[in-house]
């Protein structure tokens, strides 16, 4: 009888410790790093119970599936992208898909633009604090927690995209979102490392391309030059590096005059042979493509037309005899 009881007894603390330890994963707070979560029309409680568990959103997702069930919020999760930061328990996680709390806004951030550029875009937008953001995307620790790469800042990975944020979201995540688009975007690109190129190269090459072609069929023929150019150990003679080095300056040019080409910078490649030592803007995939994939030509030299079409010559003489042809 004695036994009976002390089982008895166990049993119930057993039964009690494991209602404290239900409880404790719906009502005490998780600490959630900023998480952007896509819920679809159509999802059950169960997927979704699936995806923030995956998501490290909740504790445990059978716990969050049974308690949606129970108080029928299952019957009334909204879809769309959910943004999820900071201290919230199992119930307020399904308070806010119950309640649909879905606030994003667009952004597009434009090929071709640099880090300060897209601060610009972003801030007009009310999404960052322009002098944070460009802190943080120079910031070389940062930069290379996010690439893997041992690069000073994130030019040239802050992919061009429209992307849909949240009202309340950090410059850390909107970084973060805009690399992990250029590591989801490139991640197919068929890259074998090699003596001639690294794909950091490759990527400062693209970037160059990206701000002289204004077609994008002519992407892979302007690729080619500057590869000939680099194969034969010319200087590249790219306007937008100059352009660039300008910029840092303060100096912004729409036009390159001759002045502009004595400037002393390492982005100087009319000064400087080789690369420049980082991307000049965040190039798009064609871009980067082009320089995978280059057509294959015996061009050195190129200028823009009228049209912003531009043609391309084999020789210097070629190349100033065509210019004045079509000046006169």
């Amino acid at each position: 009888m004695k036994l009976t009881k002390k089982v008895i007894i166990i049993f119930s603390i057993i039964i009690l410790l494991w209602i404290l330890y239900i409880v404790s994963l719906v009502v005490i707070p998780k600490n959630i790093d900023e998480v952007l979560i896509d819920i679809s029309k159509g999802e059950t409680a169960r997927t979704i119970a699936n995806k923030l568990y995956d998501k490290d959103i909740i504790r445990s997702k059978k716990v969050f599936y049974l308690y949606v069930k129970f108080t029928n919020i299952d019957k009334t999760l909204s879809y769309g992208k959910y943004h999820f930061s900071g201290e919230l328990s199992l119930t307020d996680v399904a308070e806010v898909l119950k309640l649909g709390k879905v606030v994003l806004r667009k952004v597009t951030i434009p090929e071709g633009l640099t880090i300060s550029k897209t601060a610009i875009v972003l801030s007009q937008y009310g999404f960052v604090d322009q002098v944070k953001f460009i802190n943080l995307c120079n910031d070389s620790l940062f930069a290379r927690k996010l690439t893997g790469f041992s690069v000073s800042s994130l030019e040239g990975f802050l992919y061009p995209e429209t992307y849909h944020f949240p009202y309340e979201v950090s410059e850390q995540y909107i970084i973060r979102s805009l690399v992990q688009e250029f590591f989801s975007q490139t991640k197919d690109l068929d890259f074998v490392p090699n003596k001639e190129r690294t794909f950091y190269e490759t990527l400062i090459l693209a970037s160059i391309v990206e701000r002289e072609a204004r077609f994008i069929d002519e992407q892979p023929i302007i690729a080619s030059v500057y590869l000939n150019r680099i194969k034969y150990n010319y200087k590249l003679q790219a306007d937008p590096t100059v352009a660039y080095a300008l910029e840092k300056l303060g100096k912004i040019r729409k036009k390159i005059y001759y002045r502009d080409l004595s400037i002393d910078s390492p982005y100087n490649t009319y000064k400087y042979s080789g690369l420049p030592p980082t991307p000049i803007c965040s190039p798009s995939i064609s871009s980067i493509n082009a320089i995978f994939n280059p057509a294959e030509t015996d061009y050195f030299f190129f200028f823009a037309n009228s049209s912003g079409h531009h043609e391309f010559n084999q020789t210097y003489q070629q190349h100033i005899n065509q210019q004045n042809r079509k000046n006169k």
